[in-house]
């Protein structure tokens, strides 16, 4: 699957790009699955190795942490092998390629989570303001649904244009690993809602947020991070993540 010209130049425009209908239903299932294992062994080893974080963990009240109250896991590409699959998967590469160009990397990889009627809000951040690769158009992130994501249960949403203002100042959230700019107004956000299998990209410096989930339902979605890895600047890395992991060359012509 290639992008068209108009794809290209809504994603340049706006900062973001929604993709219906990409990652087949067999594999999205598969995802989802294993992610339901992992959360019911939320306190075994398999999931500590993928830095487990509960609601709890990241500011959110509960009474009591479970298998229903995990909102991240990290690292899945390089320990899960349908997650691996997934993040070298060559429909997903063009697309990626088709928005950055190559030579191709992963730079990170999670699973975010938002429980029934646990899931917390993702106040409004840049991407690159917590990895610092530059040149900031180096780095894209490839959000793929696992449930339908819709406004009810917190899907995505985007100040489109705001990846042109360049890295804003980011204040910790205290008590949280958070951390959002003063003074950014919502007023003009666009919400993204997508079903499963569909893939939002979106650029490293474009303002996103998610709303909490008050549904019955999950909201779950596995996401890649992609830098061309020839960047001038790979970024600080966190002490505890895996090398970047070189997938794809510059192709010829």
């Amino acid at each position: 699957m290639r992008l068209t010209p108009m794809q290209v130049a809504f994603f340049k425009e706006n900062g973001f790009l929604a993709v219906p209908d990409v990652v087949p239903a067999a594999r999205v299932a598969a995802m989802r699955t294993r992610i339901e294992e992992l959360c019911e062994r939320w306190e075994s080893e398999e999931a500590r190795r993928l830095g487990v974080q509960q609601e709890a963990e990241a500011g959110a009240p509960i009474a009591e942490r479970s298998s229903r109250t995990v909102r991240k896991l990290s690292f899945l590409a390089r320990h899960e092998l349908i997650f691996g699959e997934h993040a070298r998967d060559p429909v997903l590469l063009d697309i990626v390629e088709d928005l950055i160009g190559s030579p191709l990397a992963l730079y990170a990889d999670e699973a975010f989570l938002k429980p029934p009627f646990h899931g917390s809000e993702k106040l409004p951040h840049q991407d690159n303001a917590y990895f610092g690769v530059q040149p900031d158009a180096a780095l894209i992130t490839c959000w793929t649904a696992l449930d339908d994501a819709t406004v009810e249960n917190g899907c995505m949403h985007y100040l489109a244009g705001s990846h042109k203002l360049g890295v804003l100042d980011h204040e910790p959230i205290p008590g949280t690993p958070h951390r959002t700019p003063k003074g950014v107004d919502l007023g003009e956000a666009v919400a993204v809602p997508i079903q499963a299998g569909g893939v939002i990209l979106h650029h490293a410096l474009v303002l996103h947020f998610s709303p909490g989930n008050q549904t019955p339902n999950w909201r779950r979605a596995y996401t890649c991070h992609y830098v061309r890895s020839d960047a001038q600047d790979l970024g600080t890395r966190d002490p505890m993540a895996p090398p970047v992991l070189e997938l794809r060359g510059r192709r010829a012509g």
